[in-house]
């Protein structure tokens, strides 16, 4: 037994279009009875004439209608009965008699006469000796009302039964047609936090349910590949903090056990946590950052500045950072940018950083700029170690290191790359790299200039 539940999609849609058939088949319906209606009238006024026009033309004297038969004018139409009345009173009569006004005439008048539904026409003849007569033609309608009777209760029976048939017919088509939002719904369910490896599978031809389930899997691919960001963000997260803690750790067990009394291993251990609680410090503000540039709560401070001088407060400023190497411009153009500037002068500082830590000493970092096409174009090289091909694509991904052992030996976080990519997106920029093994790297910032 069928479980009727008005508030799922597949029955409001079938009583909705069951409905609407229903009316649509019944105005047809009102129509077609109209039209027939109106076909009868209009057959029926006509015989009426015609029957007038017949005696008309007959009758010119009184003696004409001893002679005339006018039974044979009445076979002209069905149920139609024929007075001829002088002075209100009839002197001939081809049947029923009917006790009908003769003040009207020239006009087809419609009425009710005992039990019988009629038409008449009332006609005034003039005959040759210049009396005259009323023609009275009546027809008995009753034939017709009971026929329009008939065919209003069989097209009444029609849409009862149209109406069922449809309600049975688009529940089953409505049924078939959403199905497949039902094998939507299971698979759904079968989806979960632990396990978004699975998909929406929809066979058939490309409507909207199918690219509905496409669309769905599509999310659920942009969720995995988040979750996923972000469980492996968590798990490098947690690694970073976990070496510089247990450093820490390792030098507050050295206090405890011999620092109490030894100023050298006291002294030691308080530099050592002092840089590590640093690294630890540079780290949350570069996650907070991350963070609050992955749920675009970050505001930037949008302002306008000559690039000129950024570049060369950040060369002066890293020359007294890093004394082993030579950070160089050969020229300075100028130019104005619209933009954040603390963001673009961290990007510089975070690609110098970069530089410097994978550069022998005593090299040198070149950074020159120019705009052109309006945009600004900043290009920072190195004579440093390099990065293999295959590793560039993944450079800027969130700690993620070309040589970890080496990287962990040299300090920093892994960060600074990313935090270089998402400030040249959130300027509407773009970023390239060139590299070769032992030849150095070639990072260019692409940035719009102001409006």
């Amino acid at each position: 037994m069928i479980k009727f539940k008005p508030y799922k999609i597949s029955h409001k849609l079938t009583i909705t279009y069951a409905l609407l058939f229903f009316i649509a088949l019944a105005l047809v319906n009102f129509a077609t009875l109209f039209s027939i209606n109106y076909y009868i009238n209009q057959n029926s006024t006509q015989q009426l004439k015609s029957v007038d026009q017949a005696i008309k033309s007959e009758v010119k004297l009184l003696n004409d209608i001893q002679k005339i038969d006018l039974k044979q004018f009445s076979q002209i139409a069905n149920n139609v009965d024929i007075s001829l009345i002088i002075n209100n009173e009839i002197i001939y009569n081809t049947g029923e008699k009917y006790i009908l006004s003769t003040n009207i005439t020239g006009n087809v008048v419609t009425t009710v006469s005992g039990d019988n539904n009629i038409m008449y026409l009332n006609d005034i003849i003039t005959l040759k000796d210049d009396s005259k007569i009323v023609v009275q033609i009546v027809k008995d309608m009753n034939n017709e009302e009971n026929y329009m009777h008939v065919l209003s209760g069989i097209m009444l029976s029609i849409d009862g039964l149209v109406f069922l048939m449809a309600i049975i017919v688009g529940f089953i088509i409505s049924k078939k047609a959403l199905s497949p939002i039902d094998k939507i719904i299971n698979q759904a369910q079968r989806i979960s936090a632990s396990d978004l490896s699975k998909r929406i599978q929809i066979d058939g031809p490309d409507d909207e349910l199918k690219r509905l389930a496409d669309t769905f899997n599509s999310l659920i691919s942009r969720i995995q590949y988040s979750y996923e960001k972000q469980s492996r963000f968590t798990i490098d997260a947690s690694h970073e903090l976990a070496t510089p803690l247990a450093v820490i750790k390792g030098y507050i067990d050295l206090l405890d056990r011999w620092g109490k009394n030894d100023p050298a291993i006291l002294n030691e251990s308080i530099a050592s946590i002092k840089v590590e609680l640093s690294n630890i410090i540079g780290l949350i503000d570069m996650l907070f950052l991350l963070s609050k540039g992955d749920n675009d709560i970050y505001k930037i401070v949008e302002t306008t500045f000559w690039m000129n001088d950024l570049i060369k407060e950040v060369i002066t400023e890293s020359n007294l950072i890093y004394k082993n190497h030579q950070i160089y411009s050969s020229s300075f153009s100028k130019f104005q940018i619209k933009g954040d500037k603390s963001l673009v002068k961290q990007m510089l500082r975070a690609i110098l950083d970069n530089s410097i830590k994978y550069s022998p000493e005593n090299t040198r970092i070149d950074i020159e700029f120019y705009s052109s096409d309006n945009k600004a174009v900043i290009s920072i090289s190195d004579e440093g170690s390099g990065i293999p091909k295959e590793d560039l694509p993944y450079i800027f991904e969130r700690f993620y290191r070309v040589d970890k052992a080496r990287s962990r030996s040299i300090g920093g976080s892994g960060l600074g790359l990313s935090i270089v990519k998402w400030i040249v997106e959130i300027h509407k920029g773009t970023i390239e790299v060139e590299s070769e093994i032992d030849k150095g790297m070639k990072i260019t910032i692409i940035l719009p200039l102001k409006d």
